[in-house]
């Protein structure tokens, strides 16, 4: 879960807590503000999709996995960031308009892996060519905005209430979890 940061930096002059503390960020503002603008006031909506890993401090040993449904939202993936995990990897959907793109990111490297992208427009094989790699700029400028954002807030003022209002949607039991208590 996000903390303030209490430690010195790594012994190699990092900052690798950024990298997790950011992809739980991410999972946290895609299920209160999903919505990112560009400069040119583009609107581009974060999703998380079915697939979310957390860890805790301790790497592999404290692993939660979650693959199906919407596991940001799901009892295993709220009670995973209430004992301290966080998100160190998550499927990911940025939606423009009709077009979606759908990617993994891990939160270590911030590599992307596994994106699937709009089906490319184009007669031949060069103008498909370059409609992908249109398609994949933009994931990357949309990925770009999205740290840019974090990293404005993170290095704000602000970002004592941010961290609280993450805290306070942690805390907060999940649908599944209010329909166990309705029902027992």
């Amino acid at each position: 879960m996000i903390r303030p940061v209490q430690r010195p930096l790594d012994e190699r002059g990092g900052m690798d807590y950024l990298g997790p503390e950011f992809l739980t960020w991410l999972v946290w503002r895609a299920s209160q503000r999903p919505e990112f603008r560009h400069a040119d006031a583009t609107p581009v909506y974060v999703h998380v999709d079915d697939y979310l890993e957390l860890r805790g401090e301790r790497g592999a040993a404290k692993r939660t996995v979650l693959r199906a449904g919407m596991p940001a939202a799901s009892a295993e993936g709220k009670v995973a960031l209430r004992h301290g995990k966080t998100v160190c990897s998550a499927r990911l959907i940025f939606a423009r308009g009709e077009e979606e793109t759908t990617f993994t990111l891990r939160a270590e490297d911030l590599d992307v892996s596994s994106a699937k992208l709009p089906t490319p427009d184009g007669e031949s094989s060069e103008e498909r060519l370059e409609a992908s790699l249109y398609s994949m700029r933009r994931l990357y400028d949309d990925l770009d905005l999205c740290y840019r954002t974090f990293l404005e807030v993170r290095c704000s003022t602000g970002w004592d209430v941010e961290a609280d209002s993450v805290r306070d949607w942690v805390a907060q039991a999940s649908e599944e979890e209010r329909a166990g208590l309705a029902a027992g």
